[in-house]
């Protein structure tokens, strides 16, 4: 009688599984209801308008998982696991559904990618992720949503541990809803911020900088930041824009940013932190960005060496208590 496999290997085998249980999850907001108590699947089925017996059976798969836990009744419960998916708080959701839109087919063609080094998006949807947002305002939706998510978990470390003194006017270029540009304003009291992006990275950021009552204090500009980028900031950020580009268009990007600022400005890249790190999350997003884009994350001797073919300088990598760190520059004199 043969060995069993090991158990991470089995694991692995039904790792597309296991996803798009989450994913089902998150859409029927499991997680939500769970938390509040509702444990019993013909409740959970009657709530969700769901088949009893089968969603019985999700739920067992979930617990197998270790995403709920299960009691002999089948009655289900709450696990740190299902609480990191949760609609209420800031999570994994909405990333969970912004991959299961554009990302899983993706990555059913990585040989193309290893074939060709080309991006597998413009190959599988014969566009770039870009222009498929532009056309479909639900992939734009469930974008934005998945980058608040981020942006709210790395903004707390950012004005924690970068030195925002001397900030007066923040230009967040490609901010989407802005989420990371609300928590610099809101810890700047006197500052203002605009928020630059195209028109489907923009939908729904005038809602949400209401929502933080920050109306009065940002200007929203639409456009694409290798065209022009809004003059007169004291601090141009970019989070998470240039892991999106080979190194060609990053340089123009940069460059962009450049002829935008004074001698006084600073421009802070904010970007997973690669530097010798093979940890999962950086490895997964790496190899993510390889397939939609043909980009991928990069270490701090691979951004400086952008700044300077974009006519910038970069000044320090500044750490901070995330997966995520800045990268100031400034332009050569």
């Amino acid at each position: 009688m043969g060995e069993r496999p090991p158990v991470e290997a089995v694991r692995l085998l039904n790792g597309f599984r296991g996803y798009q249980l989450v994913v089902a999850a998150c859409r029927l907001k499991l997680p939500d209801l769970v938390a509040s108590g509702h444990s019993s699947p013909a409740t959970l089925a009657a709530m969700t308008e769901t088949h009893e017996p089968s969603l019985r059976r999700m739920l067992r798969g979930l617990a197998a998982w270790g995403f709920f836990a299960e009691d002999a009744e089948g009655r289900v419960s709450p696990t740190p696991i299902s609480e990191s998916f949760r609609s209420d708080r800031p999570g994994l959701r909405d990333i969970a559904l912004m991959l299961s839109s554009e990302g899983y087919r993706a990555w059913a063609e990585l040989p193309y990618a290893l074939q060709t080094g080309g991006p597998v998006f413009e190959h599988v949807y014969g566009k770039t992720r870009w222009e498929k947002m532009a056309e479909e305002p639900q992939d734009a939706a469930l974008f934005n949503a998945a980058m608040v998510e981020t942006s709210r978990r790395v903004g707390a470390a950012f004005t924690a541990g970068y030195d925002l003194q001397g900030v007066d006017t923040v230009v967040d270029v490609g901010g989407g809803n802005g989420a990371l540009l609300a928590a610099i304003l809101l810890h700047l009291p006197h500052a203002k911020g605009v928020l630059f992006d195209l028109s489907a990275g923009l939908a729904g950021a005038a809602d949400r900088m209401r929502e933080a009552g920050l109306e009065e204090r940002v200007s929203f500009m639409e456009g694409s930041f290798f065209d022009s980028v809004p003059s007169g900031g004291d601090l141009y950020l970019l989070k998470s824009i240039v892991h999106d580009w080979d190194d060609e268009k990053a340089t123009a990007i940069l460059a962009c940013c450049g002829r935008a600022m004074d001698e006084s400005a600073r421009l802070v890249l904010v970007e997973r932190f690669a530097d010798g790190d093979s940890s999962l999350a950086t490895v997964m997003s790496d190899l993510h960005m390889m397939l939609l884009f043909g980009a991928r994350e990069r270490t701090t001797a691979e951004y400086a060496a952008l700044l300077d073919a974009a006519g910038l300088r970069m000044t320090r990598p500044v750490m901070l208590d995330s997966d995520f760190y800045a990268i100031e520059a400034t332009r050569l004199p």
